[in-house]
């Protein structure tokens, strides 16, 4: 009778270890689709925040590369205005050449009349004159000219190392970037539950393929249309590529300008 009772005692509290379990375990699966469900909305917030920051970084640099622009469009109208300058300068050098030339050549004939001597000797003293002259106009037109010369050198140089110091910056600021993506993507976390969540490196992995790299967008462009050789406007690359058409805009102008492809009204065919 002993044995019966113990036996039944057992089995009770075997039933009732059994709902302990089970009670503990259904609490610990909903922490953790809590946990999961927190950690799924973290990752969105980071996501979104990555997707931010690269289309701020991407706005930024189109607007310094508008300001470069603007400012070397201002450059060359600068340089222009003073070739027009330096051209007038010697425009006016020559019409006065010509004016010396011909008030010399009437002295010359009003001589001629004279005696051979003293025709002679005015004739000595007038191409004596008109070699200084030449020689200080040539030294006068040589020195305008050399000038103008330093000048759109001395600007030109300065503009280019206001390009490479610009674009060291982006370089830099680029591999930052890149750094601090690459120290994120080394954190892999694994959870295995029914709930699929998104991978931090895959979410980053998208913003970085979107991100794309001058030269390789120049390749895909210089592609998509040597793949049409009926032409494309950039509105048709756009939705193909998924980059904005502004962007597109200037990358097919930088084409045109290295004669990889040709352009008629505002289409674009290849070579």
């Amino acid at each position: 009778m002993g044995l019966a009772e113990d036996t039944k005692k057992l089995a009770e509290d075997i039933v009732a270890s059994y709902d302990l379990r089970v009670k503990e375990i259904r609490k610990l699966a909903k922490d953790t689709q809590s946990m999961l469900k927190e950690f799924q909305g973290e990752q969105k917030g980071m996501a979104a925040e990555l997707k931010k920051t690269f289309k701020q970084e991407e706005a930024d640099r189109l607007k310094a590369e508008a300001d470069r622009i603007k400012a070397f469009g201002s450059m060359k109208n600068e340089i222009q205005a003073e070739q027009e300058k330096r051209n007038k300068a010697v425009a006016d050098l020559l019409e006065k050449f010509a004016k010396d030339h011909e008030a010399m050549a009437n002295e010359l004939r009003g001589t001629l009349a004279e005696g051979e001597a003293e025709r002679n000797k005015a004739v000595a003293d007038l191409l004596e004159k008109f070699a200084k002259d030449h020689e200080d106009m040539a030294a006068e037109l040589r020195k305008t000219l050399k000038e103008g010369e330093v000048v759109r050198l001395k600007e030109v140089l300065n503009l280019l190392q206001e390009f490479k110091t610009e674009r060291e910056k982006m370089a830099a600021n680029w591999q930052a970037l890149t750094a601090a993506m690459a120290k994120r993507r080394s954190i892999k976390l694994k959870v295995e539950t029914e709930v699929k969540a998104r991978p931090v490196e895959e979410a980053i992995k998208e913003m970085e393929e979107k991100v794309t790299p001058e030269t390789d967008l120049e390749e895909k462009v210089l592609e998509f249309i040597e793949r049409h050789p009926e032409g494309v406007r950039v509105g048709d690359i756009e939705e193909p590529l998924g980059v904005p058409r502004m962007r597109l805009g200037q990358v097919a102008k930088r084409l045109l300008k290295k004669g990889d492809v040709r352009r008629e009204g505002n289409i674009y065919f290849p070579l």
